[in-house]
């Protein structure tokens, strides 16, 4: 009787512990639109946006290869986190600062400014936070992205859900 009394404390203490652990961070959602017959034909128009494909920084910690069509979301440490993204013509111009608040959500879209001009073409890399209303229309019909997309040191702090979960955002 005494090893179960034991065996129920210790238990209630895991659970407590991942409990505490989880809500003592923010939730930060990044999403790519996917390839649509409107961005296909917007390739010819002199600027169009299109969707984002390249790397998902966080500083100088790599986060995940964000492909078209997909969406991640990380459990952070409260405060300041600084993203950028690398794209097939390079860095992005500038990064994006969060400050994640404890039990805050922010949505944050990945895409790409492209300037055709006929012969000459540039691609120019982009990341903003947006309402995360938005995010959940912008987003509800994509897909997670496959773990080996996540870089193996962030891994822990991927959330596993399949769904777009665009609640509301905290003030910030």
């Amino acid at each position: 009787m005494r090893a179960i009394t034991t065996l129920l404390r210790v238990a209630l203490f895991a659970t407590l512990s991942v409990a505490s652990c989880l809500a003592q961070t923010g939730t930060v959602t990044f999403y790519s639109r996917g390839i649509s017959a409107k961005s296909e034909a917007a390739v010819f128009l002199p600027k169009s946006e299109q969707p984002f494909g390249g790397w998902l920084f966080d500083g100088s910690q790599r986060l995940a290869q964000v492909r078209h069509g997909r969406f991640v979301t990380f459990h952070l440490n409260p405060g300041a986190h600084s993203f950028t993204v690398l794209g097939p013509p390079g860095p992005g111009k500038k990064p994006l600062v969060i400050n994640v608040k404890d039990g805050g959500q922010y949505c944050v879209r990945l895409f790409a400014k492209m300037i055709n001009l006929g012969v000459y073409g540039r691609w120019d890399s982009q990341i903003e936070e947006v309402p995360c209303q938005q995010a959940q229309r912008d987003a509800a019909h994509l897909k997670p992205i496959e773990i080996k997309q996540v870089d193996p040191a962030v891994r822990a702090e991927l959330d596993p859900g399949t769904t777009f979960r665009g609640e509301s955002q905290p003030q910030h």
